[in-house]
């Protein structure tokens, strides 16, 4: 390696060290974040029964793109996918894409209000990089030395991707989506305190199928402090709805 590039790379990691933990991109840009997502996207139906065309999938997208609409800006090329499997599980790759689970939508009862804050949520882990985030954290230096070095390209990027999107989520980036997720539904028109018996659906899981459980918390903890904290939010804002007063 050059002086040039030695000097670039250690000017970069003093750059990554500084900014870690301030909720902010160090390397991936918008362009980047969009096209990593949408490759781990392809690699992520490859393996998985996703649907877009039946009645409940394009139910549940129209769901989805009425609460993005609320969530602008900044844009991103959201998409809301229906994965044709009994598992109480949604989530959000960087960029847009978000794939929500047969098996939590019928847990949820298909209630409508309950879903857009689902989407809601998910659409705050990408609307303020939570997702990009975590994959920088989990891989920013060893891409950055091959950023550098011209090896590595953003499909390496998405093939990392999968992986890290079933990881947890830092507890300040679950209390921001939940509080997100209320007012973008209740912005779209849907039952802001939906949040709630969502919440309490959770806590039932995780007493009554710890299997469910811990797929769905692997990458969502519950617990009764979220549901707390989404009672104080919409009581500061003055929500109302079927399931608070």
């Amino acid at each position: 390696m050059n002086a040039k590039r030695l000097l670039a790379l250690v000017v970069l990691l003093t750059t990554m060290g500084s900014l870690a933990g301030c909720g902010r991109t160090f390397l991936i840009g918008r362009d980047q974040e969009i096209q990593i997502g949408r490759e781990a996207a392809e690699d992520f139906e490859r393996r998985n029964p996703v649907d877009r065309t039946s009645e409940r999938a394009r139910w549940m997208a129209r769901i989805g793109n009425r609460v993005a609409e609320a969530a602008q800006p900044p844009e991103y090329p959201y998409e809301f996918v229906l994965v044709r499997e009994d598992v109480n599980n949604a989530f959000a790759l960087p960029g847009g894409p978000i794939y929500v689970y047969d098996g939590l939508i019928d847990t949820l009862e298909a209630d409508e209000d309950r879903v857009a804050w689902v989407c809601g949520h998910e659409i705050t882990h990408v609307r303020q990089q939570h997702a990009i985030q975590r994959v920088e954290r989990a891989m920013g230096a060893q891409l950055l030395i091959q950023w550098l070095l011209g090896g590595a390209t953003e499909r390496d990027i998405a093939t990392a991707v999968a992986g890290l999107s079933i990881q947890a989520y830092s507890r300040s980036n679950e209390f921001e989506a939940d509080r997100l997720g209320v007012r973008f539904a209740a912005e779209a028109g849907y039952d802001p305190t939906a949040a709630i018996p969502v919440l309490d659906t959770f806590r039932e899981l995780q007493g009554r199928d710890p299997s469910d459980f811990e797929i769905l918390f692997h990458s969502h903890p519950g617990s009764t402090d979220r549901r707390d904290a989404v009672i104080e939010f919409i009581e500061e804002n003055e929500y109302q709805g079927r399931y608070y007063p």
